[in-house]
């Protein structure tokens, strides 16, 4: 009777201790798949990020090679307008001396006029 018991009882541990490594399995599969799970999730996040990070890293160089173009294209439109405004005041340097000799002919010729008619009379 007594080796029946402990038998019975050996028997009962035995499944008692199965049941338990079958449930230490199932957790520790559980958690390895939890652990997955998350990392994947987290790792679709960083992935993302990743991606909009060398999104914005592409689009930054291009806006620097416009922003540079767009600077020496200013540079160009400015030394135009300073080659047109030093043209405009050369054009007017021009007119002035222009008007200065012909208000000197007109004097000159003024001045002939009224000598021819100083020794004719």
């Amino acid at each position: 009777m007594l080796s029946s018991m402990l038998k019975n009882h050996q028997s009962r541990q035995y499944i008692r201790k199965e049941l338990q490594e079958k449930r230490k399995r199932d957790a520790t599969a559980s958690a390895t798949a939890l652990s997955h799970a998350l990392v994947d999730y987290l790792n679709a996040g960083v992935a993302q990020a990743y991606v909009n990070q060398k999104k914005l890293d592409t689009e930054t160089k291009l806006l620097q090679v416009n922003a540079a173009q767009f600077a020496k294209q200013t540079t160009q439109w400015l030394k135009l307008v300073e080659d047109f405004n030093q043209a405009l005041k050369e054009i007017g340097d021009v007119e002035n001396w222009s008007k200065s000799i012909e208000t000197d002919m007109r004097t000159i010729s003024c001045a002939l006029e009224y000598a021819y008619k100083g020794e004719t009379s």
